[in-house]
């Protein structure tokens, strides 16, 4: 069978799966169609899925749209099961996956995401979606990071685990979670208990600039952690021509905080990050702004480094708010841990890459100097006595990641299936 055949329908491969995610893309918490999709290829293969409030934990659940009505009604006129959507509803979107092997043993878990980005994807025409028919049909959105291959990597995974688990010496969780790009989804599906009694936590990655198809990290380090924030700043609306003196801009007081926040004092006792995404203030050209929203992310290479971040963000905020009269509240979108992997899980998964045709060089870590949602899920296994680690498949790319114009090479598909299938067979011997 070809490298890229999908093995649940021999007709259809790998990349026919990736560019039918990739084509309907779903944001954070909105990943209806997608996870539709996945659990009826779980189900139709015939392994034992689990999904909806059973794998999530409201209060966890950072970043929750308001309303997500319409994407519900979207998902259903694209195709998907009104019954099944109805669990799903409220944002529970994600499954888990449990293959269970002939013999006693370990549970390993791997994790892949199914979220987009929240950017408008390129037309030109020299692109490959473009010229291939699989560009996003949802405006505003797509698969700008590789989720989208993640996700096919997931389900020819399962596909190949589901016809060895009589191979198997115990069971293995396929992780597909939501609200990756908000740093949501993991913290979620941790407090749900989806991670209890994991032993080692594999994930994985396409790119973020190691290639070419071929070359694969074993281990991950550099993960910054992060949080994601809203921050709304509340004023007094007025009459600008007649009685300026009665209203409180908000809209001034949140472009003080942009220029301060940009400005924080940096720490020596490592790296750190702020970007403010969008400030939004509506109001009429004669009108003294009463409300503003600033959407803004803290990075940092420890947790204290990032708490310190996230201290001096809220305080020059709320100092802004006050200098023009204004109060202000802030809401927590997403938060991510620092974290790195096991050395002794990382050889483990050396060898076991070493082998698998196609494979061409196999190296100890790649610097991610980025925030992954996997942080969690893999922190929380360490702090429980297991292991984990973030393998990166490299691959060439189009344009950076989180850009309108990015693309990968679709060979990294089925050759990480192959290392996946690998790695997890060797660590359930």
């Amino acid at each position: 069978m070809s490298l890229q055949a999908y093995d649940h329908h021999p007709a259809t491969t790998l990349t026919d799966l990736r560019r039918e995610f990739h084509r309907y893309p779903e944001p954070a918490w909105r990943e209806y169609r997608t996870t539709c999709r996945v659990i009826e290829e779980l189900q139709q293969l015939g392994i034992p899925v689990t999904y909806g409030p059973a794998i999530h934990c409201r209060e966890a659940m950072y970043g929750l749209p308001e309303d997500d009505a319409a994407n519900l009604r979207r998902a259903r006129d694209e195709g998907c099961d009104g019954a099944l959507l109805a669990e799903l509803a409220g944002g529970y979107t994600g499954c888990v996956a449990t293959i269970r092997g002939a013999h006693p043993g370990c549970t390993v878990a791997v994790r892949v995401d199914l979220d987009c980005n929240t950017i408008p994807e390129s037309r030109e025409v020299d692109r490959l979606p473009v010229q291939e028919g699989f560009l996003s049909c949802h405006d505003g959105f797509m698969h700008g990071c590789g989720h989208d291959g993640h996700a096919a990597i997931g389900l020819g995974l399962a596909a190949r685990l589901w016809q060895r688990r009589t191979e198997l010496h115990g069971q293995v969780k396929l992780i597909f979670q939501p609200a990756e790009e908000g740093l949501g989804g993991g913290a979620s599906m941790v407090a749900a208990g989806v991670l209890e009694g994991v032993d080692i936590l594999l994930g994985g990655h396409i790119s973020m600039g190691l290639s070419p198809v071929g070359v694969i990290a074993a281990g991950t380090h550099g993960f910054l952690a992060s949080t994601k924030m809203d921050v709304f700043i509340h004023g007094r609306g007025a009459h600008a021509g007649v009685c300026p003196e009665e209203g409180r801009n908000a809209l001034a007081a949140a472009a003080a905080a942009v220029t301060n926040l940009l400005a924080i004092s940096r720490t020596g006792r490592g790296a750190s990050r702020i970007n403010v995404g969008s400030l939004v203030s509506v109001a009429g050209r004669n009108v003294i702004p009463p409300e503003a929203k600033l959407s803004l992310e803290t990075r940092g290479a420890t947790d204290e480094i990032n708490r310190y971040m996230e201290d001096a963000a809220l305080r020059v905020c709320r100092t802004a708010a006050e200098m023009y009269g204004c109060t202000m509240d802030h809401r927590i979108m997403g938060r991510g841990d620092a974290a790195g992997s096991d050395a002794a899980l990382v050889e483990r998964v050396t060898e076991s890459l070493r082998a698998v045709p196609g494979v061409t060089e196999v190296l100890p870590s790649f610097d991610f100097r980025a925030s992954e949602d996997v942080t969690t899920m893999m922190r929380h296994v360490q702090s429980h006595g297991g292991q984990a680690t973030e393998l990166i498949f490299g691959a060439d790319i189009t344009a950076p990641h989180h850009s309108e114009r990015f693309d990968f090479d679709e060979a990294v598909l089925p050759l990480a299936v192959d290392a996946l299938t690998a790695v997890v067979c060797d660590l359930m011997k």
